[in-house]
């Protein structure tokens, strides 16, 4: 037979052991929940890193894809590749922002066009402007910022015979002045920035390429070639010497030379170049390019905001 106070502590401990469970279980629904909230969390996170890296990714490839259509144009002025340029990005991020819009977010770019200009000679010929095919000196290109293609493609047998009165490349910033002379000797061209030393690339093909920008010969390294870093500022660019003053030619072949600045090349009232003829028509050819794009772009929401700070994308290599 039980006693009455052995019945009054068996019922406090199962009290106790409720109040133990009950604890634990509260505890547990604390721990739980908290890590439902923290997955949560990490996970929209997430989302919303990676759409942010999204809508401000994808501003690059976007650019690319104008800047290749705009550059495939071959237009005549400047302000006709900035233009077109210019509408078919704004009709891009448009469309972005208005996608950014229905999800509760912000998206803005803005961007500054650079544009400049590919002079082209894509068949053999004289050196010599389209407007006056006499000319034995002439300037390609003026207040030129910076120069991302510089290829020349010449023939052998065409080349003066001698330095003096040689073919010669002139580059200048007005303070610092470098020079390429290319003519023939013993067989073989010589590509040399001063035909009193020494210094020289030689090559004996019937044929030779000349890469300024690579500074390559024939696919071969070439100090000569080399623009030096002292060229600071705007730039003039001239051929000098392309023919004698009977019009025998001391230079002949292709060239390609591309130049950032709209307003590189001497140009009409109506903004078309004056020395080259219009894209499409007989070389040697002058078509406004876009040279670069440097941008901004900010993605913003109510829990989330991304600024990318101005981004320089070229798509042509700067002059050292």
């Amino acid at each position: 037979m039980l006693r009455p106070e052995d019945g009054c502590d068996r019922g406090q401990l199962l009290v106790i052991i409720a109040l133990v469970l009950g604890i634990v279980f509260v505890a547990l629904a604390i721990v739980v929940n908290a890590a439902i909230f923290t997955e949560n969390l990490a996970t929209r996170e997430t989302v919303d890193s990676e759409r942010t890296a999204a809508f401000t990714g994808d501003v690059e490839r976007a650019i690319e894809v104008h800047y290749k259509q705009t550059n495939s144009n071959g237009f005549h002025t400047a302000s006709d590749a900035r233009e077109t340029f210019d509408d078919t990005f704004r009709t891009w991020t448009d469309q972005r922002s208005n996608v950014s819009a229905t999800e509760g977010g912000y998206y803005g770019a803005s961007w500054t066009t650079h544009v400049g200009w590919r002079l082209d000679q894509s068949t053999d010929a004289s050196f010599a402007p389209a407007d006056k095919r006499d000319e034995t000196e002439w300037t390609l290109a003026t207040d030129v910022e910076n120069i991302a293609a510089f290829e020349l493609d010449v023939t052998k047998d065409d080349l003066h015979d001698s330095a003096d009165g040689a073919f010669n490349v002139f580059v200048t910033d007005s303070d610092v002045t470098w020079e390429l002379f290319v003519y023939r000797s013993d067989g073989n061209v010589v590509v040399t920035n001063d035909p009193a030393t020494s210094d020289e690339c030689i090559d004996g093909s019937s044929r030779v390429e000349i890469d300024v920008r690579a500074g390559k010969l024939n696919g071969n390294d070439c100090d000569e070639l080399d623009l030096p870093a002292s060229l600071d500022g705007t730039l003039e660019v001239k051929f000098r010497n392309v023919q004698a003053a009977d019009e025998t030619e001391r230079v002949y072949g292709t060239y390609t030379v591309v130049v950032n600045g709209s307003d590189a090349v001497a140009t009409d009232g109506d903004g078309e170049p004056t020395k080259f003829n219009r894209s499409g028509e007989a070389p040697p050819t002058a078509a406004a390019v876009v040279y670069a794009v440097n941008y901004t772009t900010t993605y913003e929401r109510a829990d989330v905001a991304h600024h990318r700070d101005p981004q320089p994308t070229g798509f042509h290599s700067a002059r050292p």
